[in-house]
């Protein structure tokens, strides 16, 4: 009994003493595959690094986000692998190193195996993470700007009401009003250059959004020689739909027309055909299923092209609210008797 006890004793003492003296002298004996391994590994890992790095290029080029940890991977791996390398380098000098000519020489490669078997094992994580479903996808999309949301307002500034002079907070709210009003479909402003149309469309753009009395907003410049293909572009970038440099107009007319929106169009000059940009409407350019806001310094363009269902006119400052605005913009220097005159 007391000899089959120190048997087993004597077994498991020699299973804990023995058993980690064949692993050090493991690192020696087997240093050449374990060099091998980290090689094929770090190729492994690096063939993964150009997958997901050419993803990540095409998302930028794109204007995408990249997620966090996509960067933390790229940056690990830029990282592990420098080590990895210059730990082959190293041992590429100890693979040579013999004692007394004869047998690898143990003090020489029994750190260096160590520490390439540990590289291994990181490099090795790093290329599994790659497989992860998480980088099927490495980029991750922002709402497009033209979208409502519960922080939309909070990206963007809306002018203080003390700033805010009498006359547009008057217009303001009677254009808000207008564009709210379930019978209106159409709704423009005139008024000469220089009188403040496209920051009141812009206010009125803000107002909409922080108080969410639409869905979508869109909103382009038309400009006095419109261009379809740029007013269409500025359109889609609000929405987030991304149209194609191959598509026609009216390709691009069919893809736009999937969203019902409040569209905002400022500086018109002349009639502009809302079919060919996209924006469903009748035979009579009359616009159908969404808000129209636009803005022009010629009322019949508003009235009779485009078919307006209410105007509001913008007149130039009076003298009390002009000086407001002088004053507000040059600050204390309108005080200084040498800049008075």
């Amino acid at each position: 009994m007391a000899e089959a006890f120190a048997s087993s004793v004597a077994s498991k003492l020699g299973e804990c003493l023995f058993a980690p003296i064949g692993r050090q002298f493991g690192y020696v004996l087997h240093y050449k595959s374990y060099v091998e391994d980290l090689k094929n590994e770090v190729e492994k890992l690096e063939t993964a690094r150009e997958r997901v790095q050419h993803s990540v290029d095409e998302a930028l080029y794109d204007g995408k986000p990249i997620h966090t940890d996509i960067k933390n991977w790229l940056e690990s791996v830029e990282n592990k692998a420098k080590e990895a390398r210059d730990l082959l380098k190293h041992g590429e000098s100890a693979k040579n190193a013999y004692f007394r000519g004869r047998l690898p020489n143990p003090t020489v490669r029994h750190p260096i195996a160590r520490k390439v078997k540990k590289m291994t094992e990181v490099i090795q994580e790093l290329y599994d993470e790659s497989a992860n479903n998480n980088f099927q996808k490495v980029y991750y999309e922002n709402p497009p700007i033209g979208i409502v949301t519960a922080t939309t307002f909070a990206a963007r500034s809306v002018d203080k009401k003390e700033d805010v002079l009498e006359s547009r907070a008057s217009i303001t709210e009677d254009v808000l009003k207008a564009i709210t009003d379930d019978k209106i479909c159409v709704v423009g402003v005139h008024g000469p250059g220089g009188v403040g149309k496209s920051k009141l469309l812009e206010d009125i753009e803000k107002r909409v959004k922080k108080e969410k009395l639409f869905d979508v907003v869109a909103m382009a410049n038309v400009s006095r020689n419109p261009d379809l293909k740029t007013i269409q572009e500025e359109i889609a970038y609000d929405l987030g739909l991304k149209l194609m440099n191959v598509e026609p107009p009216r390709g691009r007319a069919n893809r736009l027309r999937e969203k019902k929106i409040l569209i905002i169009l400022d500086n018109l000059w002349k009639k502009l055909e809302l079919k060919d940009v996209g924006i469903p409407c009748g035979d009579d350019n009359k616009v159908r299923g969404c808000k129209l806001l636009l803005s022009s310094r010629s009322g019949e363009v508003l009235r009779f092209d485009m078919v307006s269902d209410r105007e509001f006119r913008l007149k130039e400052l009076d003298d009390r609210e002009a000086r407001r605005l002088f004053e507000r913009i040059v600050g204390n220097k309108v005080y200084d008797p040498e800049f008075r005159p």
